[in-house]
């Protein structure tokens, strides 16, 4: 029987993403594997609140790259713990993250940031093959750097989603499109609103609702965009459990401009929704164009509107999109096979000699 690994996971975000959701599940799935885990996060953040009584917390200012408090901090923290491992998430996580001799500090990276933030590090995660590579190219030791997998956890049996079609005024017979993330700019709301626009308002005569799953900075601006199409758009808000509410769709669409992997098709595949998704890096490397989800140009609205009409247009296609989708998510992307292959990174790095830190 393998040794448990006692880890402290830190990460700074002030608000909820696909990073700090991969960050709820791989801390909590560790913990209840028998892997003792603190998490040390941001003061006032939201995974400060969600992780309250799920696992031992240390709540820090992590307010910028210099806040040296929280760095000593993240040392006291992680000696206390008796930590052999500690992970940051992220490029702040990482940096203000200064390893105590003997314990093995695993950054990981969920996006092609600023390398000079992680160079310190013992080793590192990369959530996607392309991103591994592109880390090995900038001179990154290639047995020290792991691609592994995001996971989306099982749902319970009999989960009920925290909104309805009654609730939210979408009629049972309607087409729904669902789509979820942060609303900024990279993540291409806009261009889906746009496509949603030159779809016909009834497809083989059901309605087609828009259903937005999620909150950021352009609210405002996304919810005066959707103004004409009233009452065929709909808004949640951020959803601390999203999955049942994504089963209800009939199509997933992942409009992002820029995506490093796309943690929401992941989602959408485990409950057996088709996906339409833009050719991102991450798009292109999780879907194969025509089986597991339909791909489309960045920023290219009537591309975009078209496969969505496609999809909405033909059951059949839907059916077999979804259900080669949530084929290929059980075969590559389960809760076992991560954290699994975390385990074993963190156990192979514990048997090397230290890094040779890599110069800028």
């Amino acid at each position: 029987m393998m040794h448990a690994v006692r880890s402290l996971q830190v990460i700074a975000s002030p608000r909820m993403g696909g990073a700090e959701t991969s960050f709820q599940r791989i801390a909590t799935a560790l913990q209840h594997a028998g892997n003792p885990v603190m998490a040390a996060v941001r003061q006032g953040s939201e995974l400060a609140r969600l992780l309250d009584g799920e696992l031992p917390l240390c709540s820090l200012p992590m307010r910028n790259f210099v806040d040296l408090a929280s760095i000593r901090a993240i040392r006291q923290a992680a000696l206390a713990h008796g930590a052999q491992v500690i992970q940051s998430w992220a490029s702040r996580a990482t940096w203000l993250t200064r390893a105590p001799p003997g314990v093995v500090h695993v950054a990981r990276l969920g996006g092609y940031y600023k390398l000079r933030y992680f160079r310190h590090a013992d080793g590192w995660i990369a959530n996607t093959r392309g991103l591994r590579d592109w880390m090995v190219g900038k001179g990154f030791p290639p047995n020290r750097v792991e691609w592994i997998n995001n996971f989306v956890p099982e749902l319970p049996a009999g989960t009920v989603p925290s909104v309805s079609h009654e609730s939210l005024g979408i009629p049972v017979e309607a087409l729904l499109v669902v789509s979820m993330g942060r609303f900024i700019d990279k993540k291409g709301f806009p261009d889906l609103l746009a496509a949603f626009a030159r779809l016909p308002a009834r497809i083989r005569d059901r309605p087609v609702h828009l259903l937005l799953i999620g909150d950021g900075p352009m609210m405002a601006e996304l919810r005066a965009g959707s103004s004409a199409l009233e009452p065929r758009v709909h808004f949640t808000g951020w959803l601390e459990q999203p999955l049942p509410v994504i089963a209800m769709a009939d199509l997933f669409v992942c409009p992002s401009r820029v995506e490093p992997l796309g943690n929401v098709v992941l989602e959408a595949w485990s409950q057996g929704v088709a996906v339409v998704c833009t050719e991102t890096a991450g798009g292109t490397e999780l879907i194969h164009s025509g089986d597991t989800g339909l791909l489309c140009p960045t920023q290219d609205v009537p591309r975009m509107a078209a496969a969505m009409q496609r999809v909405l247009g033909d059951a059949s296609l839907r059916a077999a999109l979804a259900g080669n989708g949530l084929h290929h998510y059980r075969h590559r992307y389960g809760e076992r096979k991560t954290l699994e292959s975390t385990l074993d990174f963190y156990r192979r790095l514990q048997g090397m000699t230290p890094a040779t830190r890599l110069r800028h």
